[in-house]
């Protein structure tokens, strides 16, 4: 009887590491994907960074002063910009938005169900809080929207 209950207690042993070694392989096999998609995201930052610069070098006076126009709201700039960008400047800005939507693609099809909703509530509250920062900016007439 003494035998039969050591030889249980090396079964449960031996397969207890045996399932520790398992749920071990498992863990790394799922930060695998995440490790790449990391490295994916800093990589995509990056350049994001360098583009950035790059855009910034191009700027003119002329645009920089709209730039900095305390006056001027977000959209005013825009339009103005707009008006003034050279055809690299245009390209260049073509070229961001296209890189923005791969990814925001490869993002968006990476994510789970879970992660989909979390990112929508996040978005839902940060809407109210612009809300009322903006209700509470301008004595609560409904918001300017232009950020004063």
């Amino acid at each position: 009887m003494k035998y039969v209950l050591i030889g249980i207690a090396a079964m449960l042993i031996s397969s207890g590491t045996v399932m520790a070694q398992n749920q071990e392989q498992l863990k790394a096999q799922n930060q695998e994907p995440l490790k790449a998609q990391n490295q994916e995201q800093l990589k995509t930052q990056e350049q994001k960074q360098a583009m950035l610069q790059e855009f910034k070098g191009t700027l003119t006076e002329e645009q920089k002063a709209i730039l900095q126009n305390q006056e001027m709201t977000r959209e005013q700039k825009r339009e103005a910009l707009q008006e003034c960008f050279s055809e690299e400047q245009k390209t260049m800005l073509q070229n961001n938005k296209e890189v923005r939507e791969q990814n925001r693609e490869m993002v968006k099809g990476n994510l789970t169900e879970a992660q989909k909703e979390q990112i929508r509530n996040n978005g839902r509250e940060q809407g109210k809080e612009t809300q009322k920062e903006n209700k509470a900016g301008n004595g609560g007439n409904g918001g300017s929207g232009n950020g004063r």
